[in-house]
């Protein structure tokens, strides 16, 4: 049988059996069969229609071979997991979940979204190796998705678009969407601050009184005022916080950290 750490919340649950798993015999191995989780989500931003409709509901499906073929072919895990959004969110509110609709959510729903379809298709329990640099070995940890990753919610939807004080300006600025995310995955090769300029260029709706219409707007901020900006908007994200964890190992009582992402948790 497979020992793991369990990341619960509960310190006493949390530092229980584990075992560096390469020492196993694969047949020794227990298969974990887990229960699905719901299909319904509750947006933590939700999708503001063109009429100021709040729309917080949502539906999911679960992952079929079907699906996994077609996440297989694409060319990286950030494309992969727009692959995943789009094939297994099956509605928002009552609206069919079509790529143009997805792409004008907020990014925190689509983790949500993301993470949703994650414990719909595997379950709740998602198991990942961690290192631990007392023992110099791998563990495998159990993370809990309903207990271990928080989510942050958005308490009023007037709060996707607001105001920075910068140095000597002020700018107005949206959260960013669906949009802004696949723009940052299609240009994942490039620089931080090229990265920065995307997301800025997708996110500032006006910089004073004019409207920002191009790129070079944003390259000729100051840069004290670009990292105000993005500490506002990282500040602010609502959804899924996918922070790493700390554990406790049993054997050294030393920690171990756990990187949590969505690509890593996908057994693809």
């Amino acid at each position: 049988m497979t020992k793991t750490i369990s990341a619960a919340v509960n310190p006493a649950l949390a530092n229980k059996l584990l075992e560096q798993a390469t020492v196993e015999k694969p047949e020794e191995k227990e298969v974990k069969v887990l229960a699905p989780s719901d299909t319904h989500v509750t947006l933590p931003g939700g999708y503001l229609t063109p009429a100021g409709e709040l729309i917080t509901a949502a539906e999911v499906r679960e992952l079929t071979g079907k699906d996994e073929e077609a996440i297989s072919r694409a060319s990286s895990t950030g494309k992969a997991l727009i692959t995943i959004l789009n094939r297994g969110t099956v509605k928002i509110g009552d609206l069919p979940a079509d790529e143009a609709l997805l792409d004008q959510l907020l990014s925190g729903d689509r983790d949500a979204l993301l993470l949703a379809i994650l414990k719909v298709t595997f379950g709740t329990i998602s198991t990942l190796p961690s290192y631990c640099a007392t023992c110099d070995e791998v563990k495998e940890v159990d993370v809990d998705l309903d207990a271990d990753i928080k989510v942050k919610v958005m308490l009023d939807h007037n709060e996707r678009v607001f105001t920075v004080e910068g140095k000597n300006q002020e700018y107005t600025v949206q959260l960013p969407t669906g949009r802004a995310q696949k723009e940052l995955i299609n240009n994942a090769d490039k620089t931080i601050s090229e990265l920065n300029t995307i997301l800025l260029e997708n996110t500032i709706i006006k910089i004073g009184n004019a409207p920002v219409v191009s790129k070079q707007q944003v390259q000729n901020l100051g840069v004290l005022d670009r990292k105000k900006v993005i500490e506002e908007i990282n500040k602010r994200f609502v959804g899924p916080q996918f922070d790493d964890l700390s554990v406790t190992c049993p054997e050294c009582e030393g920690e171990v950290r756990v990187p949590i992402n969505l690509g890593a948790m996908f057994r693809f």
